[in-house]
């Protein structure tokens, strides 16, 4: 099915392209990679290699600029005139790097040319040549030991990598090589500033023998308000004083320059003073181009960087998160579920299972100074404005970009919301093959919403906290493990879990019941089999209702097989709701009062007494009888009602046929604060109670480094069942 997906999503691609220059709108994305006539542009940064690599990063007032040398005057930055008192000046930045010391030390230190100056001695050579000092069947620990001492003293005498000013632990303290390896990598990085005349650069500048160009962004721009965003936060902290001292974002090579032509023309007039909506006119104090950005020529700058750059590898995150969550009392559990009537519905809960926060996702305050932004409504109306547009070949916004701003918003909340309430998060694994086909996020967005959730919980700011204080930029919050495939993940990723949501929408949260009867109607025979497994049908006089007492064992295979559990089916005498289908095959909705039907379909049977009906319904041998019972049951234990309407006038609710133990009969558009109030809050409340099973599983837990979590249906319903007793 991903396959005919991944197939329409290209069709559609193309039919936009052909659609979008048919109508005049044809906005270019093409981009052309630049390398200055120089085959090793921006592979590197190390003030050694920026003869060889043309680039260097400068900054003046505020402004980071690129500089890229002429292939013919690449040594104009290796010497320059010495600064004048009182002159402007650029600060040109120095970077010095010993990249990949497990190759790179014993490449220089063992090399032909550099014998006689380090001098290995024969001892030396011997362990190098036997491989003595790595794990394995040869490995010595004095050998790795003497390695270390060798390498340390050649740093010593490296004329480049002395001036990183190493501070080794004690050689004896090294279990192996590659923690002396990790210790050289993190401290082998080191990022300066030095003044150079202003009027020198500009000067080479004008000579053609530098290029500059301005690094730059909407936050750099003088009309720019509100916080900068996250790629702002990285790339200023690469150079921040803090950050160099011990270093947490590091600056890599391997960068690369692009030019894309612009494909949209606006008169000069209009871009000095025009704007794209006459309603905007004397709001705004400069122009207001529609998709501005295809109407200029630009230059784009890609650079990786490194988060976190001295965190440790080769631990196990996922078991640490686990010895934290083992009998911790105070973490909160947040559930997550696809709605039909909802985007994504969020309920928070404690190990109680009370409810502390339900809330649909639908809408999202980025700010309280901002409005509230109703993201349903808006996708709802791309939706029809795109599906009018295919049918008049009218041109389209892109839905994509809204989409992918709701789940950027959504997951800014939920980020929030699991440190302010030290919680866990858990979703619906989409890898268990439940296919659930009326939600409002279809599975490929929500995928994306994982992804996106995993990425920023792997390395979460905020942009309020301050550099060095918990959550800032250089004091990063880690929540998920490290992300390599949807399909190698398995149930955890840190703090974020995946359980299946297998009966977690209709399900009663009063009593735990389930529909796991599925009333189907096949053939008189098979009707009559399926009653027979009832322990008992009786109206109940004072009650005015019909109850249908089952035992769990009757309906489930044996091997497979909860606790047993006995249940009372009442039919209550509360409007229900089923669909059927019309003659032109549209849904229509039904009202049905399923106490009066059962009445008129027993009116034969003298029900009124109260007495045993399972006989006398076994000796009927109309098949209609059968169809119409089989339908009531079914209307009866579906727990999740609607009535088709829209908007104000909808009714979506969980309405249970089963009594608690104070007799009540769970209604959700009935539901108290501490109860799941729409079938939607349901589900995300049995996701998150998901969540605190498998909480509670944790204690009992031997060996957490292979955990056994409970994800079988018999464990889950064991589980609601036992906490409803």
């Amino acid at each position: 099915m991903e396959e005919y997906s991944e197939a329409i999503s290209h069709i559609t691609a193309l039919y936009n392209k052909v659609r979008n220059y048919l109508t005049g709108k044809v906005y270019s994305e093409e981009k052309f990679k630049l390398n200055f006539e120089n085959s090793t542009l921006l592979d590197g940064w190390d003030e050694n290699k920026e003869s060889a690599n043309l680039c260097v990063m400068f900054h003046n007032d505020g402004h980071y600029q690129l500089g890229v040398m002429s292939k013919e005057h690449n040594k104009v930055l290796s010497e320059f005139p010495k600064l004048k008192a009182g002159e402007e000046f650029y600060e040109k930045m120095v970077y010095k790097l010993l990249p990949g010391p497990n190759k790179m030390l014993p490449k220089v230190f063992f090399a032909k040319s550099n014998i006689d100056f380090f001098k290995p001695a024969k001892a030396i050579l011997k362990i190098r040549e036997k491989e003595s000092f790595k794990k394995g069947d040869n490995f010595k620990i004095q050998d790795c030991h003497a390695l270390i001492d060798f390498y340390k003293a050649s740093i010593a005498q490296h004329e480049d990598w002395s001036k990183f000013d190493f501070q080794f632990s004690k050689t004896s303290s090294y279990e192996d090589i590659s923690g002396f390896y990790r210790e050289v990598e993190s401290q082998g990085y080191k990022l300066k500033f030095s003044k150079i005349s202003k009027a020198y650069i500009d000067n080479l500048v004008e000579e053609g023998k530098l290029y500059l160009f301005q690094i730059y962004n909407k936050d750099f721009s003088k009309f720019s308000k509100g916080k900068p965003n996250l790629h702002t936060i990285y790339f200023k902290s690469l150079f921040d004083k803090e950050n160099l001292k011990d270093v947490v974002m590091k600056l890599n090579g391997e960068a690369e320059v692009f030019y894309r032509k612009k494909s949209i023309t606006y008169d000069d007039q209009k871009r000095k003073d025009g704007h794209h909506k006459e309603d905007l006119k004397g709001k705004f104090k400069y122009p207001i181009l529609k998709d501005k950005r295809f109407a200029e020529n630009k230059f784009q700058f890609h650079f990786p960087i490194t988060l976190n750059f001295k965190a440790k590898e080769g631990f196990n995150f996922n078991l640490r998160v686990r010895e934290f969550l083992k009998g911790n009392k105070d973490v909160n559990i947040i559930g997550i579920d696809r709605g039909e009537r909802h985007l994504l519905y969020l309920v928070m809960i404690n190990q109680e299972g009370k409810i502390l926060k339900q809330v649909s996702l639908n809408s999202i305050q980025s700010e309280s100074k901002f409005p509230e932004v109703n993201y349903k409504d808006k996708l709802t109306e791309k939706e029809i404005e795109r599906d009018k547009a295919r049918k008049s070949w009218g041109t389209v916004e892109n839905i994509k970009e809204l989409k992918e701003g709701y789940l950027s918003q959504v997951v800014h909340q939920i980020s929030k919301l699991m440190i302010e309430n030290n919680a866990i998060v858990v979703l619906e694994d989409l890898n268990m093959g439940f296919k659930r086909g009326r939600q409002k996020v279809e599975r490929q967005v929500y995928q994306k919403f994982e992804k996106m959730l995993i990425d920023k919980l792997n390395f979460l700011i905020f942009k309020e906290n301050k550099p060095s204080e918990a959550g800032g930029v250089l004091n990063a919050y880690q929540l998920t493990d490290k992300f390599e495939s949807f399909d190698s993940m398995g149930k955890q990723t840190g703090f974020l879990f995946y359980f299946p949501a297998w009966n977690t929408s209709k399900i009663d949260p009063k009593t735990g019941f389930v529909n796991f009867l599925h009333p189907v109607y096949e053939s008189l025979e098979q009707a009559k089999k399926f009653i027979s497994k009832f322990d008992s049908i009786r109206f109940n006089p004072k009650k005015d209702w019909f109850e249908f007492r089952i035992n769990t064992r009757n309906f489930f295979p044996i091997d497979n097989a909860p606790p047993e559990k006995e249940f009372v089916i009442c039919t209550t005498n509360e409007e229900r709701f089923f669909t059927s289908r019309t003659n032109n095959s549209s849904i229509q909705y039904n009202a049905i009062m399923v106490t009066e039907k059962l009445k008129e379909l027993y009116k034969d049977l003298d029900f009124n007494k109260g007495e045993e009906l399972k006989d006398k319904i076994s000796e009927i041998e109309d098949a209609k009888f059968f169809k119409d019972l089989i339908h009531y049951l079914k209307v009866t234990t579906s727990l999740r009602q609607n009535n088709g309407l829209k908007g104000e006038e909808e009714k979506d609710f969980i309405l249970s046929p089963v009594a608690n133990s104070k007799g009540d009969f769970f209604n959700s558009s009935k539901a108290n604060a501490d109860e799941p109030k729409d079938a939607d809050a349901n589900g995300a409340y049995h996701i998150a109670l998901k969540g605190l099973m498998n909480l509670d599983s944790l204690k009992e837990m031997k060996d957490l480094k292979k955990p056994e979590w409970k994800i079988k249906n018999k464990d889950w319903l064991e589980y609601v069942w036992n906490r409803n007793e």
